[in-house]
């Protein structure tokens, strides 16, 4: 059988439009292993999903100045990426099983509009396009947990900045690494 390799974790948080199939990424935070940051605002979701909920908890908290295109988003993405990753491969690490790395993917497609049916498996890079992708999802399932916990009070914090990407994706990471001091999970989850 083969070993599967060591990873790079990059934990993530995405706020988008809605939980549908034709969602727009609205902001997104990344967290490293080492608290590495990067945080990101774009101004080129569609407007017309926006409902009262997302405007009161998301768009209202967004400095729209500070706010970029998708494109733009993915050359700062890529640009954090590959300092980070050192040349190791990637194992993003989300909090919901599919749309945070959906959308994630989909920003690569911006770079090939003319590619009627992005494949992911053809189109992403090389070090983030592998099955090595986690959920906290499953992984709460998997330790026994129910994965519908308060995720701050899994982790004995005060109420923060929900719904804020990047403290987000910093409960992403603190939950992934209790969970993964608690448990006896697999080599390749650490």
């Amino acid at each position: 059988m083969k070993q599967r390799k060591k990873f790079k974790k990059v934990f993530i948080d995405l706020e988008y439009t809605g939980q549908h199939q034709f969602t727009t990424l609205v902001s997104i935070g990344m967290v490293g292993e080492n608290n590495e940051e990067l945080y990101l605002t774009f101004n080129d979701y569609d407007q017309t999903q926006v409902t009262n909920w997302l405007k009161k908890n998301v768009i209202n908290e967004i400095d729209s100045s500070k706010s970029i295109s998708k494109m733009d988003g993915l050359k700062k993405i890529q640009k954090w990426l590959n300092d980070y990753r050192k040349n190791e491969s990637i194992s993003f690490v989300s909090f919901g099983k599919t749309n945070d790395l959906i959308l994630l993917f989909q920003l690569w497609h911006t770079k090939s509009l003319n590619i009627k049916y992005f494949h992911y498996l053809h189109y992403l890079p090389d070090f983030i396009n592998h099955s090595s992708h986690f959920d906290l999802t499953t992984i709460f399932s998997l330790a026994g947990i129910d994965p519908d916990i308060d995720r701050e009070d899994f982790l004995n914090l005060p109420k923060g900045e929900r719904h804020h990407p990047l403290y987000d994706a910093k409960i992403v990471k603190e939950c992934y690494e209790k969970l993964l001091s608690k448990t006896n999970f697999p080599f390749y989850f650490k």
